[in-house]
């Protein structure tokens, strides 16, 4: 009998350890910005890559979020509404939720702020203002996270549309898309005072800018096709990815092979409307989300030069179906707009706003960690309400 209830305790411990159906929470959440709904919706992020509903969800604030961060040391957060209008910034509990409301600040009055990172410090915000081709800085108070302006907004002359931190928070790139142009400051650490010092042409309309997790890389996808494919008719188009790597004070130097083009499917038909971009933490691989094409390019970084090569693989057949593991890779969506990998690099989410006349909904990946390749996991989706427009994880 002693025997038995050592074993049965045992069961109960590893079920405890393990979880309902041998799934364990990383510990991680995810946030999903809902611009016309009331808040966010978040999920618990599984070791095996798959997402749960949180028990928080869904957090409702006062306005629509746009753009949310955490401060590195996890005691704040900040967002943008749906309107680029005003910073919300709330204390952040344990369990994860948006415990208080520290206060919001008005920061484009007749709205458009873009975008806003926080310094890996978490002693400074940076906001992107592009209707009046301004950059704002707020320091942190490091007791309440009250915001506090430092100085007055910079002018800078480009409408930045995305800003992305260097890892060491020594250096801030701005994405203008109207201006084809990505711009590169230096930061003071004990100031926040953000000094342009670089800026690199790119380009006829770049969308999206993605710094690799090391800060040694940064690939700029373009939304117009400019490289020729010969051999086809009609003649096709491919997307252009600008590789760049990044030197002191954030110098940029274009990859001898930059731009790099995105292969066709099985069909023959190339991929259109690059819109994000990501790379996993360990600077293996870059997903690309194709919006026009509803589908997923892979890219395995060369860990010297950070250039490119498209992930391949095999076509079997299923059902009298031709499928294929290689790139690029159908994500069985109607409209991705956005990418992101969590830090066990094991898994991919894409956000899709138009995945059902309801609701938008997280269409979730396994990665193959050794070759890059992706599969559906199931479910193939998980629900967002309102109109996602961004995942924050932390």
């Amino acid at each position: 009998m002693k025997r038995l209830i050592g074993f049965t305790a045992a069961l109960c411990l590893l079920a405890i350890m393990v979880g309902c159906g041998g799934v364990t929470s990383t510990g991680t959440l995810a946030y999903i910005s809902n611009s016309t709904g009331t808040g966010f919706t978040v999920y618990t992020v599984n070791t095996d890559g798959t997402l749960t509903r949180s028990s928080i969800s869904p957090l409702n604030v006062p306005a629509a979020p746009k753009r949310l961060q955490f401060s590195a040391n996890g005691k704040w957060a900040f967002f943008l509404d749906a309107g680029g209008t005003n910073i919300y910034a709330y204390t952040r509990a344990g369990n994860g939720t948006l415990d208080i409301k520290i206060d919001n600040y008005p920061v484009a009055p007749g709205g458009g702020a873009s975008s806003l990172v926080v310094s890996p410090n978490s002693n400074f915000l940076y906001v992107a203002l592009p209707g009046t081709k301004e950059l704002a800085i707020y320091s942190i108070d490091q007791t309440t996270g009250i915001l506090t302006q430092v100085g007055s907004n910079i002018l800078i002359g480009y409408d930045i549309e995305q800003l992305v931190l260097s890892p060491n928070g020594t250096v801030l790139f701005g994405l203008s898309t109207n201006g084809a142009a990505i711009l590169s400051f230096t930061l003071t650490a004990s100031t926040g005072v953000a000094t342009q010092t670089n800026t690199m042409a790119v380009g006829e309309s770049p969308n999206y800018l993605t710094l690799s997790a090391n800060g040694s890389y940064l690939y700029v996808t373009d939304s117009i096709s400019t490289s020729k494919v010969a051999g086809t008719s009609p003649v096709q188009t491919t997307p252009n990815i600008f590789g760049f790597t990044v030197g002191s004070a954030g110098a940029l130097t274009a990859m001898p092979d930059s731009p790099f083009t995105e292969n066709p499917n099985t069909a023959g038909s190339y991929p259109s409307i690059p819109v994000a971009g990501v790379t996993t933490s360990d600077n293996r691989y870059l997903f690309i989300a194709n919006q026009g094409s509803k589908n997923i390019s892979s890219f395995k970084i060369n860990s010297t030069t950070g250039e490119l090569s498209e992930v391949l693989g095999s076509t079997t057949i299923i059902n009298g179906i031709s499928v294929t593991s290689a790139s690029p890779f159908d994500c069985g969506c109607s409209s991705p707009s956005f990418l992101i990998v969590p830090s066990g690099n094991n898994a991919l989410f894409l956000l899709d706003p138009l995945a059902n006349s309801k609701a938008g909904a997280i269409f979730q990946y396994q990665i193959d960690q050794n070759t890059g390749k992706l599969r559906a996991q199931s479910p193939a989706s998980v629900s967002a309400e309102g109109t996602p427009t961004w995942i924050t994880i932390r």
